[in-house]
């Protein structure tokens, strides 16, 4: 009987235990998945671009249906295992937050709203976050957001660099010492084209 990859020796025992379970998950799926299925005839006639090319420095060239088996095959088996990291991430949001900042548009995005949560600080001094903000419209010819945190009301440090259009979720971690700034000090200001200055907020902590 054929042994399958061990999850030890791939991932090692360093990682924190609920992405070590998630993982897990995710590897034990793609062992039950086994290897991908054989090419369909008919994809194997499919024409190869290389088949055009001569062999190179003298080297025996591999038949052109085994190539494209193995280069399918890879493909497919790409595909298994992002497909299943994908739908762990998405069923398995290991993200939890502790804390959240409502926010609210300014007279520069009237309709625009969002919210701020912050995780528990990682082990190496980082802050988890999740950005969701709605309604702020898309800026073009080179423009963007960016998130800051506050002190004295004013955009002091630099968080998050992002454009959006409707709705949009971003994460992300920084390293600040959160208590030298505002309680729930954070803002988005637009920072549109050769202006660069974090002066127009458009997103601010809700009263």
């Amino acid at each position: 009987m054929r042994r399958g990859p061990d999850f030890d020796e791939l991932i090692g025992d360093d990682l924190p235990a609920e992405e070590r379970a998630r993982l897990q998950r995710a590897h034990d799926l793609l062992v039950q998945a086994g290897p991908p299925p054989e090419l369909d005839p008919e994809l194997d006639a499919v024409p190869w671009p290389d088949e055009a090319l001569g062999p190179i420095f003298g080297r025996k060239r591999k038949p052109a249906g085994r190539r494209r088996r193995l280069v399918l095959g890879a493909a497919f088996a790409t595909a298994i295992v992002l497909g299943i990291f994908l739908g762990q991430a998405t069923k398995d949001d290991s993200f939890k937050a502790e804390r959240t900042v409502a926010l609210q548009g300014t007279e520069l995005a009237r309709t625009a709203s969002g919210t701020l949560e912050v995780g528990r600080r990682d082990r190496q001094g980082n802050w988890p976050m999740k950005l969701r903000v709605k309604n702020l419209k898309w800026l073009p010819d080179g423009g963007y957001y960016d998130l800051y945190l506050t002190r004295g009301g004013k955009p002091l440090v630099l968080c998050l660099t992002f454009n959006a259009r409707d709705e949009t979720v971003l994460r992300f971690s920084a390293a600040y010492q959160l208590d030298r700034f505002d309680r729930n000090g954070w803002v988005v200001t637009r920072q549109q084209r050769d202006h660069h200055e974090p002066d127009q907020i458009v997103l601010k902590p809700a009263v």
